[in-house]
């Protein structure tokens, strides 16, 4: 009879290939439970937010940033006792800290100091809040708030020049609205507590209570002894008892052998020269505080300055500032204990026009300056906008490309880079004033 038909025999490739098959399938299940889990969906949810927030930022959208942002905060926040909660700690700090920029932005103050409110409950050593709270409350008039809350960052970044900047210019305008509110400057620490003189007045001021009569002398008792010689009396005493009136005052009396002064003609040419700190002028000679508005100069400099920026493109044509319009904000050297500060704050657009080759149109467009203060360069802030823009296509890339994009960090051989030097000799001239 014919033997039963057997079941194959595997080999060992087909056993080994079930095997590697059966481990793929478990570690893509791995991963893909652990890119599902709660916790990074969550964390990818907030950072996916805080990108979006940035580029509403970018285009100046900063209600949507700020809902962009406020919406990654509360995601991430929903990260709790989980091995990636610091990741999420930083993503909602993160967060926060830039909707508040974004509320700066707006000068929308107390929800900007709100929001770092929320971010430092978080963070409470975070010097982003800190500092962007202190600057909300500059500018609500709370000095006190906005001087602890830089004080408390620069304790955390002792080494950060801005930060020290922004202290200085909490009792700067504190100092200002004092002036302006009191029409000079504020003397109030000068002042002398007068309540003694007042209660001695009052006292002056009440009349007499007469003296009883005066009885009668006592009768002289029998002297068995020589009387003692009394002791000789004080002149200086005696006169100290006569410049002391009742009321308790103490003064100077001329003497009358004190020989009268008379008044001289004084020449200038014997009297010295008077040795002045190089710091304050002649009235400040303490060099205690002085402030110098120097807004008329600075926007004559840079008007100067910006209206002789060009620059030829190396594929031909051409690109040239016309002017500077549009100041705001105000400069000013102030002299602190002897030391000069030199502050500014500006606001301005530099209008420009551009020639490309093969192309008769003339475009323009402007150079807008949102904050070029003392801080660094990478601090300065602008935006380009165009009047006369170029078609879209390779012309319009050559135009942004001559251009530029920024102040901050320009590409070289672009009009941004050639204004920022222009920015720059303005900076170095007002420090030599």
């Amino acid at each position: 009879t014919a033997s039963a038909a057997l079941p194959p025999t595997p080999s060992p490739l087909s056993e080994a290939g079930d095997l590697g098959a059966g481990w793929g399938g478990q570690q893509r299940r791995e991963q893909d439970e652990h890119f599902n889990h709660p916790t990074n969906a969550a964390i990818r949810e907030a950072t996916t937010l805080k990108e979006t927030g940035n580029a509403a930022f970018s285009s100046g959208d900063y209600d949507a940033a700020v809902g962009a942002y406020t919406a990654g905060a509360a995601a991430a926040a929903e990260v709790e006792g989980s091995w990636r909660s610091k990741v999420a700690l930083d993503l909602q700090t993160a967060c926060l800290c830039n909707g508040a920029q974004a509320r700066l932005k707006q000068t929308r103050w107390p929800e900007a100091a709100e929001l770092c409110t929320l971010a430092l409950k978080v963070d409470g050593k975070c010097v982003k809040a800190l500092f962007r709270r202190g600057c909300a409350y500059l500018e609500l008039k709370d000095y006190a708030q906005a001087r602890r809350d830089l004080e408390l960052a620069a304790e955390v970044e002792p080494k950060n020049t801005i930060i020290a900047d922004k202290l200085v210019d909490v009792e700067r305008i504190k100092m200002s609205d004092a002036k302006k509110s009191k029409g000079a400057n504020n003397y109030e620490r000068f002042e002398i507590d007068l309540l003694d003189d007042e209660e001695d007045a009052k006292q002056e001021a009440k009349p007499s209570t007469p003296s009883p009569p005066p009885s009668a002398p006592p009768k002289p008792a029998a002297a068995t002894k020589p009387a003692a010689t009394p002791a000789a009396a004080d002149p200086i005493a005696d006169e100290e008892k006569e410049r002391k009136p009742a009321s308790g005052y103490r003064y100077w009396s001329k003497s009358p052998s004190a020989p009268r002064v008379i008044a001289q003609k004084i020449d200038p040419a014997a009297l010295p020269a008077a040795v002045q700190p190089a710091a304050g002028s002649v009235w400040n000679a303490a060099g205690t505080y002085e402030e110098k508005d120097q807004t008329e100069w600075a926007r004559g400099c840079l008007t100067e300055l910006l209206g002789q920026v060009a620059l030829e493109l190396v594929e031909g044509g051409s690109v040239r500032c016309t002017a500077a319009k549009g100041f705001q904000g105000d400069a000013g050297i102030h002299t602190v204990r002897g030391k000069k500060r030199f502050l500014f704050d500006l606001k301005f657009s530099v209008p420009f026009e551009l020639t490309l080759p093969g192309c008769e149109q003339l475009f323009s467009g402007e150079v807008e300056v949102l904050d070029f203060s003392t801080h660094d360069q990478s601090d300065w802030e602008s935006k380009v906008s165009w009047d006369a823009k170029p078609p879209a296509g390779p012309l319009y890339s050559r135009a942004c490309a001559a251009v530029g994009k920024e102040l901050a960090s320009p590409a070289a051989n672009t009009l941004c880079a050639e204004v920022a030097k222009a920015l720059a000799s303005f900076v170095a001239t007002f420090k030599e004033r």
